[in-house]
């Protein structure tokens, strides 16, 4: 999972960040969403991770405890698949099990094939009742 994070950092500007994050720090990560009870989810394909989504919380303010930022990347290998879309359908059901109801995705438009599809997926995501 951290090497494709490192892909989108050091090539995209969809992380917002400019230096990757230390394993230390993914470790860090994964445990602090753990323990908040939030959705990590990662789909394998011919035996290696081919992307991952999760939902953090969005801002730490009491109003903001059901709101959550999905964060959806895929290897570039598996990109323009239907992994990511399917990705984030998973991440929605299983966030709103956790108790969120909404979910804000920011998107970085790169102009490259995948933004469009992702941007369409994010805008036709619907919470169930």
């Amino acid at each position: 999972m951290a090497d494709i994070y490192v892909h989108y950092v050091l090539n995209t500007v969809a992380t917002f960040e400019v230096e990757p994050p230390s394993a230390e720090r993914w470790l860090q990560r994964f445990e602090d969403l753990g323990a908040r009870g939030l959705p990590f989810l990662v789909v394998v394909a011919a035996d290696e991770v081919a992307g991952y989504s999760y939902a953090a919380p969005w801002r730490p303010k009491p109003s903001n405890r059901h709101v959550a930022e999905d964060a959806v990347y895929l290897s570039p290998k598996y990109v323009g698949r239907g992994l990511g879309t399917k990705l984030l359908e998973a991440l929605v059901k299983a966030s709103a099990g956790c108790g969120l109801r909404q979910m804000i995705a920011v998107i970085a438009d790169t102009g490259d094939d995948a933004s469009p599809p992702c941007i369409a997926a994010s805008a036709s995501s619907t919470w169930a009742d």
